[in-house]
């Protein structure tokens, strides 16, 4: 450990500051403590501290507020909060954090970030922030899955590379190209999208590129194509998977030249256009099947953002929810969800993502007698999920039983061993499920990372060895 390297943490909670200064300190960092913005930027140019944890939410000003004045410090800044929404995560980058933190902390990974500070490892600019209200438009969701995504925007949006989002239908991966839109620099410049797999194989490269009048039977005038209406701006290729391969051409050597030609003409049209795609199939297997370009695929996924279904974020399910609430029902009636409407929303694959919440409480809304929505206010095939998995509660309390009765009486006794089968056996799924993730797995299970890995240790589980 290098003798210089320190941390100060601005934060008015004094469980926080205390648990950074005991786990920093054992490990042979030098800790200073500051319990609002004031007293934190004294001390901060007073010190020089290597990295600052600043919390959002301080007595005297908001820690965001704050970012800009610590920079002059020549430090590093991590910010900590209890608020992890995508406006507060892309401000906090866009106003040169280093990274953030969401609460309750997992000071492992504060270290992990303070470490990467201390050797020299930098986070790449981002853009200026938007001033605009596009909560038409919110991503909604604080799981570390979503975290992750908020993150990989902040970072897509200080940039003018192609952008490949995938995801399955419902996801919400037109959103996220909004969000780029909203957080980039052509924010004041048009955002047009099409559909690809929506237009005909006919009309498609004339929707993107425009034609001349006289260029098919139809063609009476000249007509303007997409690219065109998006210039400067944004143009967002939904279903990219499903453009035709004679028009993939096309549009590889658009991308290629940044220049079009309209259907019918020969005269080249400069274009400035940040081009986003996005698609719910997996492109790599399209192109393997022959059935996607691969020079296109490559010409696209300069950047990649994947969506996470709403099955493996269930925890994000009850805000997404109150988020729909409040956007669909009347001012007048602000209804709220009862326990068992939730817990009906909990139980439910969601197969339709994102999007078949926001329909199921749409559907709620409509026929609600109350200003209570219960679960039965909820379609019947969401209601029918969770009597299903009910059903599947019932075979595995079978199941356990028979593997129980089938135990002999060993020196742990038979309830023992069976809660060791089944605790063993759901932390070996959690990390398959999360790829070997530790932080994704304990999240899952509702654990903290600490006593998922002495779970890891005790019944000797895949990959137990610390995370970097």
């Amino acid at each position: 450990m290098q003798p210089s390297a320190s941390i100060l943490v601005i934060d008015d909670e004094h469980s926080i500051c205390l648990a950074f200064r005991l786990f920093f300190e054992s490990r042979g960092w030098r800790v200073l403590v500051a319990s609002s913005a004031g007293e934190g930027l004294i001390l901060c140019q007073r010190v020089h501290p290597t990295v600052v944890f600043l919390d959002v939410r301080l007595p005297d000003r908001s820690g965001l507020e704050l970012l800009g004045e610590l920079a002059t410090c020549d430090t590093k800044v991590i910010v900590i909060t209890a608020y992890g929404d995508l406006d507060t995560v892309v401000r906090a980058i866009q106003e040169k954090a280093f990274d953030y933190l969401i609460k309750p902390l997992d000071l492992d990974k504060a270290l992990a970030l303070a470490m990467r500070v201390r050797d020299g490892q930098v986070a790449p600019q981002a853009a200026e922030p938007a001033n605009r209200d596009d909560s038409e438009y919110a991503l909604v969701g604080d799981s570390s899955a979503m975290q992750f995504v908020y993150k990989l925007i902040a970072r897509v949006a200080a940039t003018d590379s192609p952008v490949l989002i995938e995801g399955e239908t419902g996801t919400g991966k037109e959103l996220v190209a909004r969000a780029i839109h909203r957080f980039g620099a052509r924010r004041d410049c048009p955002f047009v999208a099409l559909n690809c797999g929506a237009i005909s194989e006919h009309l498609i490269e004339s929707e993107l590129f425009g034609h001349v009048r006289g260029a098919f039977t139809s063609a009476g005038a000249d007509r303007t194509g997409r690219f065109e209406a998006a210039q400067r701006g944004y143009l967002l290729l939904d279903e990219i998977a499903d453009l035709p391969l004679a028009t993939q051409v096309k549009l590889l050597r658009v991308l290629d030249t940044g220049t079009i030609e309209r259907v019918g003409s020969t005269e080249s049209i400069s274009l400035d256009v940040r081009v986003l795609a996005a698609t719910n199939k997996n492109l790599e297997e399209e192109v393997a099947r022959g059935r996607f370009r691969r020079d296109l695929f490559f010409r696209l996924a300069v950047l990649r953002i994947s969506l996470p279904p709403l099955r493996d974020r269930t925890g994000d399910i009850p805000s997404l929810a109150a988020h729909f609430l409040k956007s669909l029902a009347p001012a007048r009636f602000s209804p709220e969800l009862t326990t068992d409407a939730i817990q009906t929303l909990l139980a439910y694959d969601w197969p339709g993502n994102v999007r078949e919440l926001k329909n199921a409480i749409e559907h709620a809304v409509a026929i609600s007698p109350g200003r209570s929505i219960v679960a039965d206010d909820l379609p019947r095939s969401v209601r029918g999920g969770a009597i299903d998995n009910r059903g599947q509660d019932n075979k595995l309390r079978q199941m356990a039983i028979e593997f129980i009765s089938g135990l002999d009486d060993g020196p742990l006794g038979r309830s023992q061993r069976a809660l060791e089968a089944v605790e063993s056996a759901l932390i070996q799924f959690a990390m398959e499920r999360h790829r070997g993730n530790q932080s994704e797995a304990a999240n899952y299970l509702g654990l903290h990372r600490n006593t998922l890995r002495n779970k890891l240790r005790e019944f000797d589980v895949g990959d137990h060895s610390d995370e970097q």
